[in-house]
């Protein structure tokens, strides 16, 4: 895995995905009984082109690890993109959002739209910071397409153009050990027809192995898998609500992983020597597996053992 923050060049990152929710205080407390550590709920805002900094609708919370971070979102005010949010709700609770990165978004948006994606016009987001007692602006440009245009989630494009805002240099790993942000998991349809799609927004190749499909980036991956496939992985969820973003991986520290389950009296799915699953119960919705560094393809490894 690539262990820069931040992509270069023409690379594609897995930067965070996000969780929708209808309380931003008791999915920090979710949260922190896993063992992240919780960012303050962030008010975003959007600037327009004289740079008047109007609210986006949405207001988060972060978790950050050493490569990407969770997100957590709830609508804070009356606007489309909170509509949305609160449109996504509606058919589950958990995640809904995947952000690529890519350090040319308006490249991106130009590709995008070559390409036949309908896309919004790229968006300069901002909220504050404060840092030593100083108010700090963070800025990032987030790339979304029209609504409907991936009927998954939001998935967009984002580039952090202030990143030791969000990633501290002397920042601590959270106490349940999580390092990085790895693989997503996605239950579909029609896999094929998803990950050729989500290959060509990102604009990579997917190798599908006939029973699951995998869309690898530069740093992270997105694996899909249809209904009868989840029913193995992942029967925790009901079967009815297609397509979802079902789950995320983590590389850990497994030790510190375990320890911090404990504390906060959360039970995993499954737990063994190189991986363990939170179920949606206890994870916003949707399962958080934490592998070893070792496990390369976190949700297939998850599947095999699930199966036998």
């Amino acid at each position: 895995m690539i262990a820069a923050q931040l992509p270069t060049d023409d690379q594609v990152f897995l930067d965070h995905v996000g969780f929708f929710v209808r309380d931003l205080e008791e999915a920090g407390r979710q949260l922190t009984r896993l063992g992240f550590d919780l960012s303050p709920i962030n008010l975003q805002q959007n600037a327009d082109a004289q740079g008047t900094l109007r609210p986006s609708g949405t207001s988060n919370r972060l978790a950050v690890t050493g490569l990407g971070f969770l997100e957590v979102l709830a609508a804070t005010h009356d606007t489309p993109l909170a509509t949305a949010l609160k449109t996504a709700l509606d058919r589950y609770d958990g995640l809904h959002l995947i952000a690529f990165s890519h350090a040319d978004i308006p490249a991106q948006h130009r590709r995008l739209a070559a390409d036949g994606f309908a896309m919004q016009d790229v968006v300069n987001l901002r909220r504050h910071k404060t840092v030593d007692g100083v108010e700090r602006e963070v800025r990032w440009s987030v790339l979304r397409p029209q609504p409907g245009v991936m009927p998954e989630g939001r998935v967009q494009f984002a580039y952090c153009h202030t990143p030791n805002l969000t990633w501290a240099p002397d920042a601590k790993a959270p106490p349940n050990g999580a390092q990085a942000l790895t693989d997503t998991v996605l239950i579909v349809a029609d896999r094929k027809e998803a990950a050729a799609r989500f290959a060509r927004y990102a604009g990579r190749a997917f190798a599908d192995d006939g029973t699951s499909a995998r869309l690898s980036l530069d740093r992270g991956a997105l694996l899909f898998v249809e209904q009868g496939e989840a029913g193995v992985m992942l029967p925790e969820f009901s079967r009815d609500v297609v397509p979802r973003m079902a789950g995320q991986a983590m590389a850990a520290d497994l030790a510190a992983t375990r320890a911090a389950l404990a504390r906060g009296s959360v039970n995993a799915v499954w737990a063994d020597d190189d991986l363990i699953c939170v179920g949606p119960e206890a994870a916003l919705g949707s399962c958080l597996l934490f592998h070893a560094a070792s496990v390369v393809d976190p949700w297939r490894e998850f599947q095999r053992r699930r199966r036998h």
